[in-house]
């Protein structure tokens, strides 16, 4: 079973935060950052994961485990 990196239920419409943005605070790809705003995001290297974590932690205002933003596909 595959698994994806989804933040849609963090970076909802009303957290107003760009893909421009959020590139200046994490340094990741617009195309990763994109991705996973839509919870397509198949494939990323481990420093990738635990900084979409931490941008996921800081949009939902708490500490978000790892397995808390992947989605079976």
């Amino acid at each position: 079973m595959t698994k994806y990196v989804d933040l849609s239920p963090y970076w909802t419409e009303d957290k107003d935060l760009s893909i421009q943005k959020a590139n200046e605070i994490t340094g990741l790809d617009k195309r990763t950052l994109s991705s996973a705003k839509k919870g397509h995001l198949e494939r990323a290297q481990f420093e990738t994961l635990f900084k979409l974590r931490d941008l996921a932690s800081k949009l939902a205002g708490k500490p978000l485990a790892l397995e808390e933003i992947f989605k079976d596909g």
